[in-house]
Parts: structure tokens; sequence; C-alpha cells
């Protein structure tokens, strides 16, 4: 009888790691054919960026800003278009972070909150303790 519940256990444990295993020992629950399809879209969409703003050399602070605005759009878009969308546990993650920048910047929180946004759009492959800022979400077609 003893050995029975242990093997009752022991199959209940090995099961539930399975079940589980996405949430446990991954850095994210994106599975790798989806990351992988995250990187490919994100390098196209870095290099389209890129064209877009090639001709733009800026020489003054509000070029650079413009530049920087431009680039990101181009690549939220980009990204819209291959059904990347930004992430609610991404957002809910960078709040907190916004708020202790913009008081030591001395800026608004939507400012910092924005070149938060801009660095971590630009990441595509998860990191140990921050969620992705891009969540794949399929749109239904439009009719």
């Amino acid at each position: 009888m003893k050995s029975f519940l242990i093997a009752i256990i022991i199959i209940l444990t090995a099961w539930a790691v399975n079940f589980f295993q996405d949430d446990l020992f991954s850095a994210s629950a994106v599975s790798g054919r989806q990351q992988d399809m995250l990187v490919k879209a994100g390098d196209e969409c870095l290099q389209i960026a890129d064209k877009a703003t090639a001709h733009i050399i800026p020489t003054l602070e509000f070029q650079r800003l413009e530049l920087a605005g431009r680039k990101s759009n181009v690549i939220k878009r980009c990204m819209e278009d291959r059904s990347y969308y930004q992430s609610p546990a991404w957002l809910k993650y960078a709040e907190p972070i916004a708020r202790q920048r913009a008081s030591v910047q001395h800026i608004s929180e939507d400012e910092a909150l924005e070149n938060l946004r801009r660095e971590d759009m630009l990441i595509f492959e998860p990191r140990r303790n921050q969620p992705l800022f891009w969540q794949y979400i399929k749109k239904p077609a439009s009719q």
C-alpha cells in the first residue's frame, strides 16, 4: 500500500512538471517556434526602420529625437502588421521602473515610459527577469 501511494505521488509530480514546465523552467512562456518568428519579424522590422530613416541625418537635439520617434513608429507599425503588439505584462513591469526613472531624471512619467518602450521594443529574445515587450496576438481577418 505504501509503495502504491509513493508511485501515485511520483506520477502526479511528473505530470505536474510536464504540464507546468513552460512556466517553471523557461525565461518566458514563449515556445521555440514563436520565439524564432519573433526574432525574424524583429530583424525585418529593424531593417525596414533603418531604411525608412536612412535619409535623416540629425545635427541638432530635436532632430535626434525626431529620428528616434520615427524609427520607433516604423518598428511599431511593422510589428503590428505581423500581429505583434505591446504585451500587457511588459506594461505592468515597466510602469514602476518608469516612475522611478521619472523622479530621478526629473521628467514626466509618460516620457520615462516612452523612453523605456523605445529601449525594450528592440529586444526580441527573452531575458531572465523581464517580460518581452512584444506579444503575438492573431487578429481576426477584416471583412
